[in-house]
């Protein structure tokens, strides 16, 4: 039995959901593939909420923070029609030590709310998560909050600060194994400071 956090980065495609056991959590990042078949979805953003409010349906039940459910309060007192459910409001991660500005992302917040609540499952395995070795922040959530997009987006200001956020996650789990997957492509390697995390593993999926 495990946990699966399923970013939106190009590598989710190696993601095969009828791979896993039905009774691991499957847990979406705002709008994940349907047939991902999540038991939540995290949704953390003013921008993913303002598409929900357009009428974009999250695949499963919503884990927000209260930035995002203070925004849907505020525009949409009928919002709630829009989602299969609320899986739980989380007060919003932030660590100044970190980042003067930035909060955890979905993915993180994800796997926080996940470990908290499902305290027996100690394997987490990460899906579609980029960052972990490129600094561009394609996301399958584009197509939603930013369908004009057409350069990449390389930002590592922000990736580097994530990356600080991982880590904490990291350290104050020592008791779980983290599971980074990853598409081999020979030359993709975990940007430096992750690899000799001794609570982190990698393992190489198909070419995307």
């Amino acid at each position: 039995m495990a946990i699966h956090i399923l970013g939106n980065g190009p590598s989710i495609s190696i993601f095969d959901r009828d791979a896993w056991p039905e009774t691991d959590v499957f847990v979406g990042c705002n709008f994940s593939d349907p047939s991902f078949r999540v038991n939540y979805t995290s949704v953390i953003d003013v921008g993913a909420m303002k598409q929900i409010l357009k009428g974009h349906t999250p695949a499963g039940p919503v884990l927000l923070s209260t930035r995002a459910k203070r925004y849907a309060d505020k525009e949409d007192s009928n919002w709630r029609d829009n989602v299969s459910g609320i899986e739980f409001v989380m007060t919003l991660k932030r660590d100044r030590t970190i980042s003067r500005n930035l909060s955890m992302n979905s993915a993180q917040h994800a796997t926080v709310y996940s470990i908290d609540t499902h305290k027996n499952q100690k394997d987490v395995h990460l899906w579609g998560i980029d960052s972990f070795w490129s600094t561009d922040l394609e996301s399958k959530t584009d197509a939603y909050v930013r369908p004009n997009q057409k350069v990449p987006r390389v930002k590592p200001k922000i990736t580097r600060q994530w990356h600080g956020y991982w880590h904490k996650i990291f350290s104050n789990n020592v008791d779980h194994n983290f599971i980074i997957h990853r598409p081999y492509q020979g030359d993709v390697e975990l940007v430096s400071g992750f690899s000799d995390v001794s609570n982190v593993s990698v393992v190489d999926g198909a070419p995307i």
